[in-house]
C-alpha cells in the first residue's frame, strides 16, 4: 500500500528505482524489497535517471576506493523548486563536489525524458523540454 501511495506521488519506476538502488546498496542501508524489487523511495522523475545513476556511482566508487572518505549515507533524492537535491552524510569534498553537480545539472535537464532543457524552461517549478511543457 505505501510503494503504491508513493509511486503514485512520486513517478519514478519501480525498473529504475531498483537500477538506482540496488547497484549503490552501500549508500542505502535502509532500502528494502518490496513486490521483489529494491526499493528506497527516491521523490523525482525518470528523467533526471542517467543523471542520478552516474552520481551515484562515482560516489560508491570514491566510499569503495578512498580510505579517508567517510560512508556515504543518502538521506533524501528530491525534486524542489525544479531541481534535483540530494541529502546525505558522510563523504568528503569530492563527493559533495559530485552531489553539487548533479544538482546543478539538473534544472537543465527535463525531468520527464531526460532531455535537454533550452534557456532553463520551467512548468510549474519543473524543468521540461519542448515536447513535455505542457503536460
Amino acid at each position: 500500500m505505501i510503494f503504491r501511495f508513493l509511486y503514485e506521488v512520486f513517478p519514478v519506476s519501480p525498473e529504475r528505482e531498483e537500477m538506482l538502488c540496488k547497484p549503490n546498496l552501500s549508500l542505502f542501508p535502509n532500502a528494502s524489497v518490496i513486490d521483489g524489487r529494491w526499493f528506497w523511495g527516491f521523490e523525482c522523475q525518470d528523467g533526471w535517471y542517467d543523471l542520478l545513476n552516474n552520481a551515484l556511482s562515482l560516489v560508491c566508487a570514491r566510499c569503495d576506493i578512498a580510505p579517508d572518505c567517510e560512508q556515504v549515507i543518502v538521506e533524501e533524492v528530491k525534486e524542489k523548486f525544479g531541481g534535483l537535491r540530494i541529502y546525505y552524510r558522510g563523504g568528503d569534498d569530492y563527493v559533495k563536489g559530485v552531489f553539487n553537480l548533479a544538482e546543478t545539472m539538473s534544472v537543465n535537464i527535463c525531468a520527464i525524458c531526460g532531455s535537454r532543457v533550452g534557456n532553463r524552461r520551467m512548468h510549474y517549478h519543473h524543468p521540461r523540454c519542448d515536447l513535455h511543457y505542457e503536460c
